[in-house]
């Protein structure tokens, strides 16, 4: 689901918060481990602050939602890409939906988080960038290489994802080769 389809999800259901910061959370929850769909929906219906008639119109778009979350972030091919707004937006909305993005991963980690948080060094360091990129700021001048530096920020982000969902999901071999039918 694209950022503009998920942002259409949220019309439909008169639900007010960013596409962007929801997608981060879920990433975050999804990356600790296998959750029960109930406890998923749950987290999602207390985070997007829904009423239960919401949660229920919207259950089976977000059911769907929440598997295509799961496979992109499972896939071997690394083909995860955070949801974020189309390159039509200025380069400002962009960015604030990164650092929503961001900022929204680390408290769905946090919420899915058990006792034991067994990470690598390069992930923990992935953990305090995402962090960092969270507190991202838009006062500054756009320079002429400002949309090089975005992509590259969003690439950065991916590849950090995925380095802390193979730490934290040992039981998903990531480099196993794919099978070919």
């Amino acid at each position: 689901m694209t950022f503009e389809q998920l942002e259409d999800l949220f019309f439909a259901h008169k639900i007010n918060a960013s596409p962007s910061g929801f997608h981060g959370f879920l990433c975050g929850r999804l990356s600790c481990g296998a959750v029960d769909l109930k406890q998923l929906v749950d987290a999602s219906t207390s985070w997007l602050g829904l009423s239960s008639e919401q949660a229920e119109a919207a259950e089976n778009d977000f059911e769907e939602f929440y598997q295509s979350s799961l496979n992109n972030l499972e896939d071997i091919s690394f083909l995860f890409l955070p949801v974020l707004p189309d390159d039509e937006l200025p380069l400002t909305e962009r960015l604030v939906a990164v650092g929503e993005w961001c900022t929204n991963y680390i408290s769905g980690l946090g919420e899915g988080m058990g006792k034991e948080f067994d990470i690598s060094m390069d992930g923990k360091e992935a953990l305090e960038d995402i962090s960092a990129i969270g507190q991202i700021s838009v006062d500054f001048e756009i320079e002429d290489d400002g949309e090089r530096d975005y992509a590259e920020l969003v690439e950065f982000i991916r590849i950090a994802v995925q380095l802390i969902f193979s730490d934290l999901r040992p039981e998903l071999d990531t480099e196993a080769e794919p099978t070919i039918h």
